[in-house]
C-alpha cells in the first residue's frame, strides 16, 4: 500500500514539473516581449526624451513630482476611454547608461498595484526592471488613473540626467 501511494506522489511530482516549466517559460516570454533595455549615450537619450515630451506638450502630468502626489486635474474627460496599455521609458544612469522601455497591458498594471490598488513609488511603474527611480515616492491610485484616462502619468528628471516618463493609452 505504501509503495502505491509513493508512486502516486512521484507521478504527481512529475506531472507538476511540466506545469512549473510552462509557467516559468510564460513569465520569461512576458518579460522578453514587454521590456527592452539598450545602452545609449546621454545625447541619444535626451533626443528621445525630447520627442516624448513634445508628444505630451499640452498635457500636465498626472503626478506632480515636487509634491510626489496626483495633481488636481480639471482636464479629465467626461467619457473616458478604457485604458489598454501602460508605457514607461527610463534613462537609467546608474551603473551604465541605458534606456529601458516597458509596455504592458493595462490589466497587468492593475495587478502590480495590488490589493491597495495604489502605486507608492516609481519603481512600481517600471514593473519588470530595477532602475535608479525605484525608491522615488509617489501616491497614485488605479482609480485616479482611470478617472483621468489616457495621457501622461509622470515625467521626472534627476539632476545627473536620469529621466523617467510614463503614460497610459
Amino acid at each position: 500500500m505504501k509503495r502505491a501511494s509513493g508512486l502516486k506522489l512521484r507521478l504527481l511530482g512529475l506531472g507538476g514539473t511540466p506545469a512549473i516549466l510552462a509557467v516559468t517559460g510564460a513569465g520569461l516570454w512576458f518579460v522578453v516581449t514587454h521590456r527592452t533595455a539598450v545602452a545609449v549615450s546621454p545625447q541619444v537619450a535626451e533626443f528621445e526624451f525630447s520627442q516624448m515630451r513634445a508628444r505630451f506638450a499640452n498635457q500636465r502630468p498626472l503626478i506632480d513630482m515636487r509634491r510626489r502626489e496626483v495633481t488636481e486635474t480639471s482636464d479629465a474627460s467626461q467619457s473616458v476611454a478604457p485604458l489598454r496599455a501602460f508605457h514607461t521609458v527610463v534613462f537609467d544612469t546608474r551603473g551604465g547608461e541605458r534606456i529601458v522601455r516597458i509596455t504592458v497591458p493595462y490589466w497587468f498594471a492593475r495587478r502590480v498595484a495590488g490589493r491597495a490598488r495604489e502605486f507608492r513609488w516609481l519603481g512600481q511603474l517600471t514593473f519588470l526592471d530595477d532602475t535608479e527611480f525605484d525608491p522615488e515616492a509617489i501616491h497614485l491610485s488605479v482609480a485616479q488613473l482611470e478617472r483621468r484616462g489616457p495621457g501622461l502619468v509622470v515625467y521626472y528628471r534627476h539632476s545627473d540626467g536620469g529621466q523617467f516618463i510614463s503614460w497610459v493609452e
